[in-house]
């Protein structure tokens, strides 16, 4: 009797769910009823996106994407274990994002960016924001790894959207400051000569390659080890170098990565992300946290960035209306 006892509590053990992700929740696991008994002020939703966006020859071109998951799954648990009684409700990825870095140097065609257009991901995310706040959700927490000017201000868009329209808070996490400067902070302790040699790298360098180390060594292309150094000094100088029509789709000096780099960034970057969430759930308003799309807004060479990526939207657009108009007659 004795051993059937301690059988039965060891088979509890193991199939009993560990009580820091109980209530972590996919969306698409879940029938109506089941969606239906949410508390929906204390159901908190991640909306991870994800780009297809070239980083040259050693990165996957779903780097960003690959990010943002496995941010998404830490702030999962964080939630759960610092509000138990809440439920975290994760929904699919969204593989859509705009403006790949390769228009850094105004190209705006390149293998492995394969993006919308910045209008469509904000009405995506507009969309998607009508869908849950209708629903009577309170609470929207995007994590959308990818920093480029505009793809950044339409999420910021569709989060205002959904406060405004329905009180609750949605939040694009990396467009706010003290999340990147989890990533930046660490950088500050490289020696002199791995930040003369990085340069400003903006895009695909030393540090995106030491994180993939970490999160995903088997992505890595090895002879990144040998990479030719593609920088600047400044970041005129980086952006010049991104017009060169050889440009291989990074910057910086990818040979200079290693795991135990990419380990640093990860940690302080998703403790930043992880801080500034919870201060959200606990009341802070992130209206009042500095955002990165003003900061990137108010600088010459991304307004550059900005024109240009509009003229190209515009001349897709054209395009597409012109194919419209002919097909409806």
């Amino acid at each position: 009797m004795k051993s059937s006892v301690l059988g039965f509590s060891l088979l509890m053990l193991i199939v009993s769910p560990d009580p820091a992700t109980a209530q972590v929740l996919r969306v698409a696991d879940l029938s109506t009823d089941r969606i239906l008994s949410l508390d929906r002020s204390k159901t908190v939703i991640l909306l991870p996106g994800g780009i297809l966006e070239e980083h040259g020859p050693y990165l996957p071109a779903y780097t960003d994407g690959i990010l943002s998951e496995r941010l998404t799954a830490e702030l999962a648990d964080a939630v759960a274990t610092s509000k138990p009684d809440w439920t975290v409700l994760i929904f699919p990825q969204i593989a859509l994002g705009s403006s790949g870095s390769n228009e850094l140097g105004g190209h705006f065609t390149f293998p492995g960016s394969y993006v919308v257009q910045p209008s469509t991901l904000r009405s995506v995310f507009m969309d998607i924001a009508s869908e849950i706040g209708e629903q009577g959700f309170r609470w929207i927490f995007v994590v959308h790894v990818h920093g480029a000017p505009r793809h950044i201000r339409m999420i910021d868009d569709a989060c205002d959207f959904f406060h405004d329209t329905y009180g609750g808070q949605m939040v694009n996490l990396w467009g706010l400051v003290p999340v990147l400067s989890g990533w930046g902070s660490v950088l500050g302790g490289l020696t002199e000569a791995e930040k003369q040699e990085e340069g400003v790298s903006l895009h695909g360098g030393m540090d995106e390659t030491s994180l993939m180390l970490h999160l995903r060594p088997d992505l890595v292309v090895p002879e990144y080890r040998t990479a030719l150094v593609v920088t600047g000094h400044s970041m005129q100088e980086s952006f010049d170098a991104a017009k060169k029509s050889d440009w291989p789709g990074y910057l910086g000096s990818p040979r200079l990565a290693s795991a135990e780099l990419g380990g640093r960034i990860w940690r302080s970057f998703a403790a930043a992300a992880t801080e500034q969430t919870l201060k959200i759930l606990d009341g802070a308003d992130p209206r009042s946290i500095r955002r990165y799309s003003d900061i990137l807004e108010g600088m010459p060479l991304y307004q550059g960035w900005i024109k240009a990526s509009m003229e190209q939207e515009k001349r897709r657009e054209s395009a597409q209306r012109v194919w419209l108009s002919k097909k409806d007659k």
